[in-house]
């Protein structure tokens, strides 16, 4: 990490060529690199080739936009502005130009054009338009562009980008538990994964909580609650950690957290090489950086506060987001829907949280409260597509992907005999409603979870090949048929079981490649 751009003490005066980016971040606009923020470094070495003295006119715009708008938008603006030159060929801002621009392009990627004319706008306003033709004014002015389609992901269910189904999602946190317990998982990754999945928080969200943001109090809720305190993201004229939200937690997320505050604190302690104080404690990071606990060993005593109340010690969004996805690889959960490995983005934990909130009957104001939105359009395609998100275990049953939904967590062995040798004295696991049984458990230990229900879904179940499983099929499936009568078709209740009888029905196919085979 190489922060010697921030100056914690402040003594040194600021040179005419050094500017202040809207979070706080030094940077000489005569460069080209500047690092806006711990996230965002904005290369702008594509300035030369603009015509003097238009690119002196585009550079100060550039550096009004990285003094008061966020470091990402800024970010964007150069980013289009290099692809206008790659696709037109120009060294100036013309019509021509322009015009071959937006013609160039598709038209779901007219929010590129959007981009550049809001920077012309900007320029005319600030009087920056000297060196550009009225006449490219004229034509922008008159062009509809649209921004980005909204909820295109949710509302097409997309596999790879839309929200989980409700079988990825169990399988998610079931296979996650698991590979925990089995020391397959750090703390700090079982604690990341599972604030991504408790509450459906944007990266940069996640990335600047600190740990002084978690409670066990009574103020928000009544009675004893874990809470933590989210900063919004998208807050107009906000800066750093300049609102935050309280979220609930239940306790199974909350502990994991606290376990990894607990060991984060202790290297960076170790690093130190003292203790630290409880206000120093608060006010590290969440989620550190790569590189901030050599990072601060480097800091004076006297200085110390002030990075740690700054942004720097803070997890770059774009290793939070490499953290969760390589969280998610690490668990091997494969998609029902598509027979491969799940794929995993930061967003699709959002648009599951807010897809399933729409399904349980939850309202757009709600929804907009619950994904901490600061409005409602985006929103609205939850709601529309509620229906669309009910899993029928039926349908599920009978397509060849079965197999893949990644209820299944044990191994098949061919008899008690195969079980006893990989742990003697293994316990039979009966289903006393069918008067049968059904396999072995792994493990020597006390279990006080349903069996066989939550047999099926637990990787010490060591399945036999020629036991009567479609005898606990029919039984689940009889039970689902019942639920479906007592509960008047709410489905959240009648679907209960529906994982387990998806691992049942995976249990049963590798009984016959097995017996077959």
């Amino acid at each position: 990490m190489n922060h010697h751009h921030v100056n914690f003490d402040f003594a040194n005066e600021s040179k005419v060529t050094t500017c202040m980016s809207y979070n706080g971040f030094e940077f000489n606009y005569l460069s080209d690199r500047w690092t806006l923020n711990r996230d965002v470094t904005v290369l702008v070495d594509f300035l030369d080739s603009f015509v003097q003295p238009l690119q002196e006119d585009i550079r100060e715009v550039l550096v009004f936009y990285a003094e008061t708008s966020s470091a990402k938008h800024t970010q964007n603006i150069s980013v289009q502005l290099k692809l206008y030159q790659t696709i037109t060929g120009q060294n100036d801002l013309t019509e021509q130009g322009v015009a071959s621009f937006k013609n160039a392009l598709p038209k779901k990627e007219w929010y590129k054009v959007s981009v550049v004319r809001g920077m012309l706008r900007q320029m005319r306003y600030l009087g920056l338009d000297k060196h550009i033709d009225d006449a490219v004014f004229k034509l922008t002015d008159q062009w509809s562009l649209g921004g980005n389609d909204k909820g295109v992901a949710v509302l097409t269910l997309d596999p790879e980008t839309g929200p989980f189904s409700d079988l990825e999602f169990q399988a998610i946190g079931l296979h996650a538990a698991h590979r925990y317990a089995e020391g397959a998982l750090r703390t700090d990754e079982y604690a990341c994964l599972s604030m991504f999945k408790a509450s459906g928080r944007r990266p940069v969200q996640i990335a600047s909580i600190k740990c002084k943001d978690f409670s066990y109090s009574t103020n928000y809720t009544g009675s004893p609650t874990y809470v933590v305190l989210i900063p919004r993201a998208k807050v107009r004229g906000g800066k750093f950690r300049s609102i935050l939200k309280p979220y609930a937690l239940v306790n199974s997320v909350a502990q994991v957290v606290e376990l990894h505050i607990k060991e984060q604190t202790a290297k960076v302690e170790a690093a130190l090489g003292r203790k630290m104080t409880l206000e120093e404690k608060g006010e590290l990071p969440l989620f550190i950086d790569v590189g901030t606990i050599v990072e601060i060993q480097s800091i004076p005593p006297d200085s110390l506060m002030d990075y740690l109340k700054s942004e720097l010690p803070h997890i770059k969004t774009s290793n939070l987001t490499s953290k969760l996805n390589s969280v998610v690889k690490k668990l091997k959960v494969i998609s029902e829907r598509t027979g491969k490995p799940l794929k995993s983005t930061s967003y699709r934990f959002r648009y599951t949280l807010g897809s399933r909130a729409a399904r349980e009957g939850a309202g757009i104001l709600t929804i907009a409260n619950l994904l901490d939105q600061s409005d409602t359009q985006n929103v609205k395609v939850y709601v529309a597509n509620a229906p669309e998100h009910a899993v029928h275990i039926s349908k599920i049953m009978n397509q060849p992907l079965a197999r893949y939904a990644s209820a299944f967590a044990g191994k098949l062995v061919e008899d008690e005999a195969e079980a006893n040798t990989e742990n003697a004295g293994a316990a039979r696991i009966p289903c006393r409603e069918k008067d049968c049984e059904v396999g072995s458990c792994g493990s020597s230990s006390f279990c006080q979870d349903y069996a066989p229900i939550a047999c099926y879904l637990c990787p010490k179940f060591r399945p036999w090949a020629h036991a009567p499983h479609h005898l606990i099929l029919e039984w689940l499936v009889e039970e689902r048929d019942r639920l479906k009568v007592d509960a008047n078709g709410d489905m959240q209740i009648v679907a209960i079981n529906d994982n387990a009888i998806l691992a049942v029905c995976q249990v049963i196919q590798l009984c016959r490649e097995y017996n077959n085979g």
